[in-house]
C-alpha cells in the first residue's frame, strides 16, 4: 500500500490524492499510464483527472474537424488508450488506422467512434464516459473546451502560424501565443477539476501547442491558482526539431510562466543519456537532450531522475519510472 502523503498537500488519510494532468498528444497520454497504477489500485486509489488540448488540426483529427465540425478527437483517443486498465482487442481496436487510398485511408477507428458517440449524445463529456465504460478505463478525462480553437503563434521576427501544425514549424522562441476565438469558453468540468485538484502535472510533449496550449484559456489559469496546488512540470527528454529547435530547459520553463501564467513548484528532468546511436538520429533531425544544468531554474528546483525507456527505439519516457519519479518529487514538496 503506498503511503498518504502528509505535509503541505493538506491530506487526510481518508482523502485521496486529487491529480489534474494537463497536456495534450503522446506527451499527456505518457503521463496518464504512468499514473493509472494509482488511480487502479483497490487500496489509497489517487484521483486522477486528464485535461486534453484540442486544438489539433493535422492528421485523422484535422480531417475530421474540417470535414464534420466539432473539436478533434485525436488527442482525446490517445489519452483514453493510456487509461485503459489492460491491454485488449478493443484498446487495440481503438488506434486501429485504416490503410488504402480511399477517403478513410489514415482515419483512426477510436477517432470515429468518439466523434460518432459525441455526435449521437450531442454531449463529448458524455461521449468519452460512454467509451471510457467500454475500455474500462481509469481515472476521467475532459477536453479543456468543446469549442472548436485555432492555435495562433507570432515568432520574434513577427511572422505569424495559424494552426497547430503551422505553429509546430514555427521558428522560436516566440512573442505571442494565443487561441482564437478568444472568448472560447473553458469546460465547466475542466475548470472544477483543477479548483478542486491537490496536484496539477504539465505534461511533456510539444511545448506550445501541447504543454502551454490548455493554459491559453484565462479560466484554467484562474483556477489552478485559485486552488493553491503545486504544479510540476515534467519536462521533454528532447527538444522538437522546429517548434523548440535551440531551447535549453530554462526556456522552456519561461515560456511556460509567460504564456501559461502558473508558477511551478517544481520540475521533472531526465538524467539518463541516450545511447549514441539514438542522439546521433536526434542531431541528424535537429533534435537535442534536453538536461538539467543546476538544480534550479528561475528559481525553481529540479527533481532529475533516470526517465528513459531503455527499451524503447525512440526517447521515451518508462512509466514506472516517472511514476517514481513523480511520487518521490511528492514527498519533496
Amino acid at each position: 500500500m503506498a503511503p498518504s502523503l502528509p505535509g503541505p498537500l493538506g491530506l487526510h488519510a481518508d482523502q485521496p490524492l486529487r491529480v489534474v494532468a494537463l497536456g495534450g498528444g503522446t506527451g499527456l497520454a505518457a503521463l496518464l499510464r504512468a499514473l493509472k497504477r494509482e488511480a487502479g489500485r483497490s487500496r489509497d486509489p489517487w484521483k486522477l483527472t486528464g485535461i486534453v488540448t484540442v486544438s489539433d488540426n493535422g492528421g485523422s483529427s484535422g480531417r475530421l474537424r474540417d470535414e464534420l465540425g466539432g473539436i478533434p478527437p485525436g488527442d482525446l483517443r490517445n489519452c483514453l488508450s493510456a487509461l485503459t486498465m489492460e491491454d485488449s482487442a478493443l484498446s487495440e481496436l481503438l488506434n486501429y488506422r485504416f490503410k488504402g487510398d480511399g477517403s478513410l485511408s489514415g482515419h483512426s477507428l477510436g477517432n470515429l467512434m468518439l466523434w460518432a458517440l459525441a455526435d449521437l449524445s450531442g454531449d463529448w463529456v458524455r461521449a468519452i464516459r460512454q467509451l471510457s465504460s467500454v475500455l474500462v478505463t481509469v481515472g476521467r478525462l475532459f477536453p479543456s473546451t468543446v469549442v472548436p480553437v485555432t492555435l495562433c503563434a507570432e515568432d520574434m521576427a513577427g511572422a505569424l502560424y495559424v494552426g497547430e501544425t503551422a505553429v509546430g514549424s514555427c521558428r522560436p522562441p516566440l512573442a505571442r501565443l494565443w487561441l482564437e476565438p478568444p472568448g472560447a469558453e473553458p469546460l465547466p468540468e475542466a475548470v472544477l477539476a483543477l479548483l478542486r485538484a491537490d496536484l496539477v502535472l504539465l505534461s511533456p510533449g510539444s511545448l506550445y501547442s501541447s504543454t502551454i496550449s490548455n493554459l491559453l484559456l484565462p479560466e484554467l489559469q484562474e483556477a489552478v491558482a485559485i486552488s493553491g496546488a503545486p504544479v510540476v512540470y515534467v519536462a521533454n527528454l528532447m527538444t522538437e526539431p522546429g517548434e523548440t529547435s535551440g531551447l535549453d530547459l530554462e526556456t522552456h520553463v519561461a515560456a511556460i510562466s509567460a504564456f501559461g501564467r502558473v508558477r511551478m513548484s517544481a520540475v521533472i528532468a531526465n538524467s539518463t543519456p541516450l545511447r549514441p546511436d539514438m542522439l546521433a538520429r536526434y542531431r541528424e533531425e535537429g533534435g537535442e537532450p534536453l538536461l538539467a544544468r543546476s538544480e534550479r531554474v528561475l528559481d525553481i528546483p529540479i527533481h532529475c531522475f533516470p526517465l528513459l525507456d531503455p527499451e524503447a527505439p525512440m526517447a521515451r519516457h518508462h512509466p514506472d519510472l516517472l511514476n517514481q519519479a513523480i511520487r518521490e518529487t511528492l514527498s519533496r514538496l
